[in-house]
């Protein structure tokens, strides 16, 4: 099918459909290119959808109908191209739903409409949640109660979770400010900041494990964030939670390594976050056996590559550096091409083959013939201990988990250093 698409204002007069309307109220403009009121939805245009949508800051009002586009648009990434009848009966899904929003009230789907007021929203238990509702998950209001759905808008169970009442205080409120949905977020955001050590970038190993799979994507812009101000950073990482959130209905994460397609297509959509701290999303080849952050929740997924603008597909033959390095896809390949280590000894790694490193450096730049030494058995476990062990230094962090944060070049540079301080010689 054909990639066609429309302007906004010269469709205006025609587009009725409720699927264009939701679209609207998502936040997609007349400068933006939507599909022909009427046609189909293909994949390719359901990525492009989604694209524009991550470009694109979310005001609170905006915000429920986001979260319900972008739910519509990964399932087609999911399951493949979908007729407009078919998209409108999906869109009905949505008419008695509400989401709670980042300033802690509940608004209804369809229209944007705030309901009521819940509580402030706070990081508790792996989610951003006010009370007993969510941020990123669809709630049915049709009986007069609330109930929590799942990743197929089925009821989970027959509890309730709040009675649905008009708040005085906050009903038919208007908003339109861009910030206004990462605002209501920095004070749960600045939680994780106001506890942390002198060092900036120890404060991200609280942060939710998706955000942080972004910010180490972008090496640059870790950079960045090192020096801003506690302030500056719970503005970037507020404004981070609600476009992710908003778009993917999640902010958790979990490290994988990739071993084929996850969706309908041979490729899969790769978030990135540019130097400056734009997200953004593209279409990628789904790199087999590489190591990667894997968004959960609801339909579809999307990685997180270890750089931003970076996809590489692991071949079968390792190549060789400028000066001889071989390289492998995992630990297991190396041990194939290069034996055991030796009599009485182990293979070390120093940079260590962490899956939070495999994810941001890629299994190749660990699993080298410079990254990798024998090691006498002993002095070995003694290593191995110390990385695992407390330090003065480390902030109350094992050595393993103050040096995730840091560069390959600083990891190596501290490893070899520790090598030398225990009598190796590397």
């Amino acid at each position: 099918m054909g990639e066609t698409f429309l302007g906004d204002r010269s469709q205006r007069g025609a587009e009725s459909d409720s699927f264009a309307a939701l679209l609207r109220t998502a936040g997609l403009d007349e400068r933006d290119a939507r599909p022909i009121s009427g046609s189909a939805l293909t994949p390719t245009q359901a990525a492009r959808l989604l694209e524009t949508l991550l470009g694109k800051d979310v005001s609170l009002g905006q915000f429920p109908a986001r979260l319900a586009v972008g739910f519509m648009l990964r399932e087609v990434l999911a399951t493949g191209e979908v007729s407009r009848a078919e998209l409108e009966r999906r869109v009905a899904r949505f008419d008695h739903l509400a989401v709670l929003r980042p300033d802690g009230c509940l608004a209804w789907v369809r229209s944007g409409r705030t309901q009521q007021r819940v509580a402030p929203v706070e990081w508790r238990d792996g989610a951003f949640r006010s009370r007993g509702f969510e941020l990123g998950r669809f709630y049915d209001g049709r009986t007069g109660v609330f109930r929590l759905l799942n990743d197929e808008l089925q009821e989970v169970s027959g509890f309730p979770l709040a009675d649905v009442h008009d708040d005085a205080d906050v009903i038919s409120r208007t908003l339109d400010g861009a910030e206004e949905a990462f605002v209501g977020l920095a004070l749960a955001v600045g939680r994780f900041f106001s506890t942390s050590p002198a060092d900036n970038l120890a404060a991200l190993q609280q942060l939710p494990a998706a955000v942080v799979a972004l910010l180490e994507s972008s090496p640059e812009y870790l950079e960045r964030f090192r020096y801003m101000t506690r302030g500056e950073q719970v503005q970037a990482v507020s404004k981070l939670v609600a476009n992710l959130i908003a778009t993917w209905g999640t902010v958790s994460a979990a490290t994988r390594t990739l071993e084929g397609t996850v969706l309908a297509t041979a490729e899969v959509p790769a978030l990135v976050l540019s130097a400056e701290g734009t997200l953004a999303m593209r279409i990628a080849a789904v790199p087999v056996g590489r190591a990667a952050a894997v968004l959960s929740g609801g339909p579809g997924a999307a990685i997180v590559f270890q750089r931003a603008g970076e996809v590489s597909n692991s071949g079968a033959t390792p190549p060789s550096g400028p000066a001889g390095v071989k390289s492998y896809s995992s630990f297991k390949s190396f041990k194939r091409a290069m034996g055991p280590a030796g009599q009485g000894k182990e293979w070390h790694h120093i940079v260590e083959q962490t899956d939070g490193n495999a994810a941001r450096f890629g299994p190749k730049s660990l699993h080298n013939t410079e990254n990798i030494i024998a090691l006498d058995k002993n002095l070995h476990t003694r290593v191995s201990a110390f990385y695992s062990s407390i330090q003065r230094f480390s902030g109350g962090k094992t050595v393993r988990e103050w040096l995730r944060a840091q560069s390959y070049e600083a990891q190596r540079e501290f490893g070899l250093k520790l090598l030398r301080d225990f009598g190796a010689s590397p």
